[in-house]
């Protein structure tokens, strides 16, 4: 696959069970974890099918409680896809509440669950994971639906696109998209030239001794174009183009191009989004109907996800399953009492799923009080406790997970001993 200066010019950007009886996890070392983070979008509410919430909020009249797979989650007719996942994958799954995010605005609240900070300056959790992953990968982090907060590792980041416009990039395609004048994509023959030429330059002015910002720019250069030739070398049988399903794009197609990436040892951190039923997305002000559709839905990709990556085979031989850990989280979630209009406003508590390779499954973690705020946890058990649940928590869990001292990164913020195995 011979990438022309175009084309690296668009990398750059880029970058700039199924188990009835669930299986047993083999204990994974964690420097071989991989993550997989999906994101619902907009701020879903807890209480429709996570978080039974009954003396607390104002649940649908047809709610009830239930427990299946050690899991206790809120059970409704309407949504038995998720009933049937905690059925069959619960002794994987952690439930996680009352986490705070401390803000009611999208893109804070975003950076927030994310980085454990609402200002810049910090890298986010799959960058971090990404950026000290073992045997260099060729597409470190990948990101292929959501967003990326980046201070120091914006170079381990290799953003897809919504819309997957880095398989355009790569090939020149997106070149012939453009309004203006027409442009056309050189000969194999011509793009081998031009990155032949570039590579020499690159070379004199390294021995040349450059300095500086110069000497930064050619050796920063240099490597994005050792990366961009080990992805064509490595990854050209990956196909990262979005599957549309009509009215929303594919859920478990992204997760399966995630898993594609995982087998060949290409990433070690991904990212897809989930932007709701038909695409209508979380963020419901005027009804709770959606946020039900929303969760039947997503409870049915990730049943289809877990299917998928049961059947996969990691890098080393072994069961990709053993060394893959989800996240899946909202940035937000919803107030516990209805509005004038029958629907949730923002709130700053909210919930995560965690399952897969390091999780001690079969569990509900964390709690909310009768103002539906947060309760305090004791890390270690998951019970009642003196701690109330922050993003740094989250953080912290996923960083040990993958084998990082989150002290480097995010201060004195432990980890919930509590959710990992061990």
């Amino acid at each position: 696959m011979s990438l022309t200066r175009r084309q690296l010019g668009g990398l750059l950007g880029a970058a700039g069970a199924a188990a009835l009886l669930p299986r047993r996890a083999v204990a994974s070392r964690p420097s071989d974890r991989r993550f997989l983070f999906v994101h619902a979008r907009g701020g879903w509410d807890p209480t429709v099918a996570l978080l039974p919430a009954f003396d607390a909020a104002d649940m649908e009249p047809a709610a009830a409680p239930a427990t299946a797979g050690g899991v206790t989650f809120v059970d409704h007719p309407e949504r038995p896809s998720v009933h049937d996942f905690f059925t069959a994958w619960g002794p994987r799954c952690a439930l996680l509440h009352g986490m705070e995010v401390r803000s009611v605005a999208h893109e804070r609240c975003e950076r927030i669950v994310l980085t454990g900070n609402g200002g810049s300056g910090r890298d986010d959790w799959p960058s971090l994971l990404a950026a000290h992953a073992t045997g260099d990968p060729v597409l470190p982090y990948l990101l292929i639906a959501g967003s990326a907060f980046n201070s120091q590792y914006a170079d381990r980041v290799v953003r897809v696109g919504d819309n997957g416009q880095l398989p355009e990039l790569l090939s020149g395609e997106a070149l012939t998209q453009v309004e203006g004048p027409p442009f056309s994509v050189p000969p194999a023959g011509v793009a081998a030239l031009e990155e032949a030429y570039l590579a020499r330059r690159i070379e004199r002015a390294l021995d040349a001794g450059a300095r500086g910002d110069a000497r930064i720019f050619s050796e920063r250069y240099g490597a994005i174009l050792d990366q961009v030739a080990r992805f064509g070398d490595e990854a050209d049988g990956i196909d990262l183009s979005p599957t549309d399903l009509g009215c929303e794009r594919d859920l478990a197609s992204d997760a399966a191009t995630a898993f594609d990436c995982f087998e060949q040892g290409l990433s070690r951190c991904a990212m897809i989004r989930y932007d709701g039923w038909c695409g209508e997305g979380w963020d419901t002000h005027t009804s709770t109907a959606l946020q039900s559709l929303n969760f039947g839905d997503l409870f049915s990709y990730l049943d289809r996800i877990l299917t998928d990556l049961d059947g996969r085979v990691a890098p080393d031989g072994g069961a990709l399953a053993d060394q893959v850990t989800i996240c899946v989280f909202s940035e937000m979630g919803r107030a516990p009492r209805l509005n004038s209009w029958g629907g949730k406003d923002h709130w700053t508590y909210t919930s995560a799923l965690l399952m897969g390779a390091g999780i001690r499954g079969g569990q509900t973690l964390g709690g909310v009080d009768s103002a539906g705020r947060g309760r305090p946890i004791d890390l270690a058990t998951g019970g009642d406790g003196a701690t109330p649940l922050v993003a740094g928590h989250l953080g912290a869990t996923l960083l040990t997970l993958g084998g990082l001292d989150p002290a480097a990164f995010i201060g004195e913020v432990p980890p919930i001993a509590a959710a990992m195995e061990g």
